[in-house]
């Protein structure tokens, strides 16, 4: 991937983390392109988010066992499907 498009995947990063937060999550980016997520003492559960290109090359948020969340520009809807994982009932 081009140095912009690196720069396009540590920002979107950078935005998901700090939507994540501002959702009562934690947020921690581990690398420019994973970040752990978890709740406020839920002890161990968390997942780890990546972003990085689909089949047609457009960047997307991933679980960690390898499906697609949505598009990475789609902060607020890839906030509430993971507030929807980690989220203890």
């Amino acid at each position: 991937m081009a140095a912009k498009g690196q720069e396009d995947v540590h920002e979107l990063c950078r935005r998901l983390s700090m939507a994540c937060g501002a959702a009562g999550l934690t947020a921690e980016e581990m690398a420019p392109t994973r970040i752990r997520v978890g709740f406020p003492g839920a002890g161990m559960l968390a997942e780890i988010i990546r972003c990085m290109p689909d089949a047609s090359e457009q960047l997307h948020w991933w679980w960690s066992w390898g499906d697609p969340i949505c598009p990475a520009e789609e902060i607020d809807k890839a906030v509430t499907m993971i507030v929807h994982v980690v989220r203890p009932e």
